[in-house]
Parts: C-alpha cells; sequence; structure tokens
C-alpha cells in the first residue's frame, strides 16, 4: 500500500546510508525509523538493507525498490501540483536549475514580473555548471532548467531565445583599428589578429567557456589566457582595464556597467550565437506557473545590445 511518509522516510535512509543519522533528521527515535523500514521490507517481501557496524546498505531488491520509491514520489508529487494548477495556478514551487551567468542576466530582468503574475509561487533556483543540469532533472531534484545543450534524448526541450555573443576588445586593440566605435557595430573581418593576444576567460565547465575554445579551435587560435574567473562582469572589467579581451553574451548587456564605453566585436565569418532552452523531464507537467515562467525568458528578455 502506498505510503508517501515511509517511502521518504527509506530513502533517506538509503541516502544517509545510516538509520541513526536519518532518524536525527526526521525527527524520529532510532527504534521508531528501524520499524518504519521494517515494515517497507515487510511490504517488499525480502529484506531491502544489509545492516552492519558501519551502516546499512542497499540489496540488489533494495536498490530496484528504491529506484521505484524516487519514481512513485516524483509522480505523486507531479499528480499533487497538477491538483492544485488547476485549482488556482497560485501556489507551490518551481524548482529551477540554471548557471551563474543565466541567474546572473536572466533574474533581474523576469524576478518581478513573475512574482506580480504568482505571488505565492515559490522559486526555488539551483545554480551550478550546465553539464550538472540534466542529473538532477532525471532524479526529479529539478523541475526546469536553462540549458544550451539540447542533447539528452530523455528530457523534453523548448527554445527560448538565440543569444548573440561578441567580443570585447581592450583599448590597447581598438584605438590601433581605424573606423572602431562604441556598442556592437565593429566588425572584425579576420581573426588573424587575434593570435597570442591576452584573454580573460570563464572557467573550464562553463558554457561560455566552451563557446570559446570551439571558436579557437575553428579559427586554429592560440590565445594567451591570463586569467579565468566565474564571472562575466570581472572579465568585462579587466577589458575595460585594457588587460585583454573576453566573450560577453549579449543577455549579459542588462547588468554590466559603462557598455556604453566598450567595443564589442561581431566575427563574420564564425558568428558567435547560441539557443538558450529551458529543459525538462519527457511527459513532466508543466504548471501554468512553469510556462508562465517560460513565456518571460522568451518575450521579456529581448537582447538589447548598447548603440
Amino acid at each position: 500500500m502506498f505510503h508517501e511518509k515511509y517511502l521518504r522516510d527509506f530513502l533517506l535512509v538509503c541516502e544517509k546510508g545510516n538509520i541513526t543519522g536519518a532518524a536525527r533528521q526526521l525527527g524520529l527515535s532510532q527504534p521508531s525509523l528501524s520499524r518504519i523500514v521494517k515494515t517497507v521490507e515487510k511490504e517488499a517481501g525480502m529484506p531491502l538493507l544489509v545492516r552492519d557496524l558501519n551502516g546499512v546498505y542497499l540489496t540488489q531488491a533494495g536498490e530496484i525498490y528504491a529506484r521505484m520509491a524516487r519514481k512513485l514520489l516524483e509522480e505523486y508529487r507531479e499528480a499533487l501540483q497538477e491538483i492544485h494548477d488547476i485549482r488556482d495556478s497560485r501556489s507551490g514551487q518551481i524548482r529551477l536549475g540554471l548557471s551563474r551567468i543565466s541567474s546572473e542576466t536572466l533574474l533581474p530582468v523576469i524576478l518581478e514580473q513573475f512574482r506580480a503574475l504568482y505571488p505565492r509561487v515559490e522559486l526555488l533556483l539551483t545554480e551550478t555548471l550546465i553539464r550538472n543540469l540534466n542529473p538532477l532533472l532525471h532524479q526529479g531534484r529539478l523541475d526546469l532548467a536553462l540549458t544550451y545543450f539540447p542533447d539528452d534524448p530523455e528530457l523534453a526541450y523548448t527554445e527560448l531565445l538565440t543569444d548573440t555573443v561578441y567580443l570585447e576588445a581592450p583599448p590597447f586593440f581598438y584605438r590601433q583599428r581605424p573606423g572602431w566605435r562604441y556598442g556592437t557595430g565593429n566588425v572584425l573581418e579576420g581573426t588573424a589578429c587575434l593570435q597570442q593576444q591576452p584573454f580573460i576567460l570563464l572557467k573550464l565547465g562553463r558554457g561560455l567557456r566552451y563557446m570559446a575554445e570551439n571558436f579557437f579551435r575553428q579559427e586554429d587560435l592560440q590565445p594567451r589566457i591570463i586569467l579565468e574567473t566565474d564571472s562575466v562582469e570581472l572579465a568585462h572589467r579587466l577589458v575595460l582595464e585594457n588587460h585583454g579581451f573576453t566573450l560577453i553574451p549579449g543577455l549579459a548587456f542588462h547588468t554590466l556597467q559603462k557598455v556604453d564605453q566598450s567595443v564589442f566585436y561581431q566575427v563574420p565569418q564564425q558568428p558567435l550565437k547560441r539557443t538558450l532552452y529551458l529543459a525538462s523531464r519527457k511527459g513532466a507537467y508543466l504548471t501554468r506557473a512553469m510556462v508562465a515562467l517560460c513565456g518571460l525568458i522568451r518575450s521579456s528578455v529581448a537582447e538589447k545590445p548598447p548603440c
């Protein structure tokens, strides 16, 4: 018989690998939690855990049961979410996963609008590397994720927008070139001038770093990477201070300072663009609030580069 609490308690024991630690977190006594585990095992018809002095471990049957329990609880949560959405569409939670860059550039624009539409819907954010988002979706720990890589066949993707990525140049470079002006109207006809130039890039694992390395590889460039950072804002400020080049996504213009005093180049022979997708598990129910969040990102976050 389905008992949500028993399944959640059992999965916490599996996660902790220790009944005493799980009981402490649940506010239960160790004997009470042991009885719950035995009830679950009795229902399953065979032992699910192996107990020894170091803790507890899943048996083969336990692994099957834990997998079933996670799926069942996720389906149960989604069913309740759908019911609540039918009722008023103005309650519950949205667990959104996104990269730090997406968080910094998108949320300031859409958060106020979203809260005005759904003041009682809690938006829970998980900021991490994009490569970490898919496993969190599969595990049911996220409802939605923002990604630039729609390559998982088990996930569904909704295209939100296409963003241009610009090459931001330092003063020592553009002041030696005729015809430059502040803004994004500058065109770099060839990339040979970038050979061995200093670059400030995001750290490995970031989507923008992947794009940068792909650009260098296709153009057969060997840049001098003088600094790696997690912050687009810091990279931008260092370019303004004449330290080197960087890549700046158009969406970041909303949050960067002094973009009207910056020089950005486009590279016609190697256009730098990336498409942002909203990812979810295939078949997962999307509440009205989730659909609205998707719409806000698509309609309200239009690229607005400086003139």
